[in-house]
């Protein structure tokens, strides 16, 4: 059972050689840069950790991520285990998430604007999608499950790609953010108009790299 969980998890079942070869010969930087980044994978995380966990990563930085999602367990998630004299919590359940209390104890706990977020979500999730609705957008096409993302409170087109990626099966899924727009344009010379990150630029990037690297854009980006 633990080889099965650990194998789903780090999905190695997906053959890195041919995709790195793959990638190498479609793109010339890949293949320069590669060399240095040899079996990099992408993980199959819980959807419902996944989708939160990204929703409190607008406008922050890792160690107060790290932080927040840290306090988000404690005083949501289920104890698991003491090492150490440390406690440790299992992420939260979207039922613990929709308590009519959950917005102002995320707030007390540091999570600003992101609290309605996190809370709204949940209970969009809860009364739509259902506990395991999330799970089941694996099976839909990549647009379809950004599409239901995208609608949820606190959610926009880099975390959906994010949460496609990393936890949905969507090995297409490019997220995009203001660095990814720049290594496109200066070291790929994509020609893309205007001088901010627009929703139609943020397609074109996609579609760009997905064009270039194939069914496994996603993967590829993250070497």
């Amino acid at each position: 059972e633990t080889d099965r969980i650990l194998r789903d998890y780090f999905q190695l079942d997906v053959g890195l050689s041919a995709l790195y070869h793959a990638w190498g010969a479609a793109d010339p930087l890949f293949h320069k840069v590669a060399k240095d980044f040899p079996g990099v994978r992408v993980l199959r995380q819980d959807p419902v950790e996944c989708l939160f966990s990204f929703i409190c990563t607008s406008n922050n930085h890792i160690s107060r991520i790290t932080a927040m999602i840290e306090r988000l367990c404690q005083a949501f998630g289920r104890r698991l285990c003491c090492l150490d004299s440390r406690p440790f919590h299992a992420f939260p359940s979207l039922s613990a998430l929709t308590g009519a209390d959950a917005e102002a104890r995320l707030r007390a706990l540091g999570f600003g604007y992101r609290a309605k977020f996190v809370s709204g979500s949940a209970r969009a999730i809860a009364e739509g999608l259902g506990p395991e609705g999330l799970c089941q957008l694996r099976t839909a096409p990549y647009a379809e499950a950004r599409r239901v993302l995208c609608a949820l409170p606190g959610v926009g087109a880099k975390v959906a790609d994010c949460v496609c990626l990393l936890s949905l099966d969507k090995a297409e899924a490019v997220p995009v953010d203001t660095h990814v727009w720049h290594i496109a344009r200066q070291r790929y010379g994509v020609a893309l108009g205007g001088k901010s990150l627009t929703p139609r630029t943020y397609q074109e990037i996609g579609d760009f790299f997905r064009g270039l690297w194939g069914p496994h854009a996603g993967w590829a980006q993250a070497v």
